[in-house]
């Protein structure tokens, strides 16, 4: 059996999706599989150069990348798990590998050493899980409280969460374990040099109120209160 047909049934491709070639890299422990929707030419390696590379769950031992140009007219937000969207590193098969993990009760850590992923792209994922950008099917939890919080807890990206670490703002805490918590995140933030490690501390923190959300309710409408002062203050 060719290499290509046995990768093929190993990413359980779906017509009209094939695999063109395979490269492997021993060394690296590294597998790249370069898919057409379609047949090669006479079953020759096409010279059409994919447009997009995406990290995929690992095949075996072999950290696995999938290179692929996704038609003009395909959905983006939905897609077999080999695929992923144009503006993302990771397929929906990966991201859907994170999700069981965070199910089963891994931390983040333990998702990057299980999976062989780096920090970087457990960010995306964790980012696009938080943002609520990834597909029905991905999403994580549906019977988990953390599934209807995010909806009244404000998102990664607002600007709320950068206030509540970058200054002193006063909110009265009364869980201890969010108090010790906020102390710490914001001694450690100015000294933060990138936008992901800070963002990764807002996750922190997010996560801790979206998992004591019941016990929680005279933060977050202070919470919501800031948010609500910044954004009249940037209106005006």
């Amino acid at each position: 059996m060719r290499d290509t047909e046995i990768c093929r049934k190993l990413l359980q491709l779906e017509e009209p999706w094939t695999v063109d070639r395979v490269k492997v890299d021993v060394q690296a422990r590294e597998l790249h599989a370069y898919l057409v929707a379609g047949k090669s030419w006479f079953g020759r390696p096409s010279l059409v150069r994919p447009k997009m590379r995406w990290r995929h769950a690992n095949v075996g031992a072999f950290k696995t990348f999938i290179h692929a140009t996704l038609p003009d007219n395909r959905e983006q937000q939905q897609g077999p798990s080999f695929l992923g969207q144009v503006d993302r590193d990771f397929t929906h098969g990966l991201a859907q590998r994170v999700v069981e993990c965070l199910k089963a009760g891994l931390g983040y850590r333990q998702v990057c050493n299980l999976l062989e992923i780096d920090v970087y792209l457990a960010w995306q994922i964790r980012h696009a899980l938080g943002e609520g950008q990834l597909s029905a099917e991905e999403q994580p939890l549906d019977h988990n409280p953390e599934a209807s919080s995010s909806r009244q807890i404000p998102p990664t990206g607002d600007p709320v969460w950068f206030r509540l670490l970058e200054s002193e703002e006063s909110i009265d805490i009364h869980l201890l374990g969010l108090r010790l918590l906020l102390a710490r995140c914001r001694q450690e933030f100015p000294a933060l040099s990138s936008n992901d490690a800070k963002i990764m501390r807002v996750n922190t923190v997010r996560r801790f109120f979206i998992k004591h959300e019941k016990q929680l309710d005279h933060e977050i409408s202070q919470l919501l209160e800031l948010k609500r002062a910044s954004q009249a203050g940037a209106e005006s």
